[in-house]
């Protein structure tokens, strides 16, 4: 919502600008275009009014009160884009042990990243880091939590076990008096399991998301209520015309623990694509609002391990996990012949992405860091590029991070878009993410709960980062 002339008192720019507050309580922007990232289209030449860590106002002319305790930005053109959200990371245990509180979660500001949907770790970990960045005691972006995984097996200090209906029921039960954002589970669930935590959770009213295990069909999944799938996992079978072959040849194999045959057998389900078959499976994810978050660059690094010229933000990783990423252990028991299927896999990811996006099913961005080369901050950018190369527009791949999250989460009210009334995280930039999505990365200042970091402190904390990075 604008603000109207007629209830505005003009500011006196001048005097502003000479003098700002050192700790202001106002921050305006002037002259700069906001993207609405409700419509795709820009706002050029506004002002926004950021008050108590929330956006006050919104208009075309530069319009408040006089006081020393305001500091004005002129963006000079540039272009402001709603904080942006990666919907697939594991701060805090899982693949990110190594990883200090001060290291991880001030990349994901730096990188623009306001808030982050963790998918499972450490869970008493992850909430006391969630509570130092709430307090001010660490920099990091707004967490959603889904405590510990859902699974098969044993329970450890970050997955809950459910081996049958009974203790499925049960984990929904304890995540749910515990506070949870949401429930993850895992690919290795029995049918009976599965069926029950999607009952219990649809009786407690809340969300269940994560994997599509094998012993269910994505269709049973998405009718259950399962509200996002990750990393496109069943999609593929799913859309095979012999999908029921398959699926058993995959059961057998996890059986059997013959992991050469069951990777194989997804490329058995790309040889095997029906486009009608399909076609269906798509409109019935579109009908049940079952959302997408494929974290195609986790499949881009994890093909691409051993290339020459590795990133250059590895030296943000901490020393101790880039020894754990050296490529030659890593592919130390992978053929050629595997890193070819895993590179044309990538690219049946894409075009599958592509298919289901055409078809209206519902997307996010999510980079399942932070994997190997899957560098927290940096790969939700990486991230979006691999959207517009699926067929995404760039105002399309943009809400996959913007308005879409905070669409899913039922926040609306607080994050996603650039209007009165909301949480005050925003990006600008210096080129317009419209024309072309790698503008995302022309990051000239973060704000985050109201707070102003230009790009030359931005560049402080990366810095300090590094440091960090070395000595762990």
């Amino acid at each position: 919502m604008k603000f109207s002339a007629a209830v505005l008192l003009f500011i006196n720019l001048f005097t502003l600008q000479a003098a700002p507050a050192a700790d202001p309580e106002t921050l305006i922007f002037t002259n700069v275009n906001i993207v609405d990232t409700r419509s795709g289209n820009l706002e050029r030449n506004m002002t926004v009014v950021i008050k108590n860590g929330q956006i006050d106002g919104i208009a075309k002319v530069g319009l408040i009160q006089e006081s020393r305790k305001i500091r004005v930005v002129n963006a000079n053109g540039k272009f402001l884009i709603p904080g942006l959200w990666d919907m697939h990371v594991h701060s805090a245990g899982g693949s990110a042990p190594a990883w200090d509180e001060k290291i991880i979660y001030p990349l994901y500001i730096a990188n623009g990243v306001t808030g982050v949907r963790d998918m499972g770790g450490d869970p008493a970990l992850l909430e006391k880091r969630r509570e130092h960045i709430e307090r001010g005691q660490v920099l990091g972006p707004h967490m959603v939590l889904g405590g510990p995984f859902l699974a098969g097996g044993k329970s450890d200090s970050q997955t809950i076990a459910v081996n049958n209906p009974a203790e499925g029921r049960q984990a929904v039960v304890t995540l749910k008096n515990r506070g949870v954002d949401f429930i993850k589970i895992l690919s290795n669930i029995t049918r009976p399991t599965y069926m029950a935590i999607a009952e219990e959770a649809r009786k407690l009213k809340i969300r269940f998301v994560g994997h599509v295990p094998d012993t269910v069909s994505v269709e049973e999944a998405s009718a259950a209520g399962q509200r996002s799938i990750e990393h496109l996992t069943g999609i593929l079978l799913a859309c095979s015309s012999r999908e029921g072959e398959l699926r058993q040849q995959r059961l057998d194999a996890l059986a059997k623990k013959d992991f050469k045959s069951y990777s194989e057998n997804e490329m058995q389900a790309v040889s095997t694509y029906n486009s009608v078959k399909a076609h269906h499976l798509f409109v019935e994810l579109t009908d049940n609002n079952t959302w997408q978050v494929p974290t195609l660059v986790w499949d881009s690094a994890d093909a691409h391990i051993g290339d020459p010229d590795p990133p250059d933000e590895l030296k943000y990783v901490p020393a101790s996990v880039r020894k754990q990423w050296d490529p030659a252990k890593l592919l130390s028991a992978t053929t050629p012949e595997e890193m070819a299927a895993k590179k044309e896999l990538v690219s049946r990811y894409i075009e599958l992405a592509g298919a289901m996006h055409h078809a209206d099913v519902p997307f996010m961005a999510g980079s399942d860091g932070p994997d190997p080369f899957v560098v927290p901050g940096f790969s939700l950018h990486e991230e979006l590029e691999l959207l517009v190369q699926a067929g995404f527009s760039n105002a399309e791949a943009l809400q996959t991070a913007t308005f879409s999250p905070a669409l899913f989460l039922a926040k609306l009210d607080h994050y996603g878009v650039i209007e009165k009334g909301r949480e005050a995280d925003m990006v600008l930039l210096d080129g317009n993410p419209l024309e072309e999505i790698g503008n995302t990365q022309k990051i000239v200042a973060v704000i985050v709960r109201g707070k102003y970091y230009p790009r030359g402190e931005l560049d402080k904390i990366l810095s300090g980062i590094e440091e960090a990075a070395a000595k762990e």
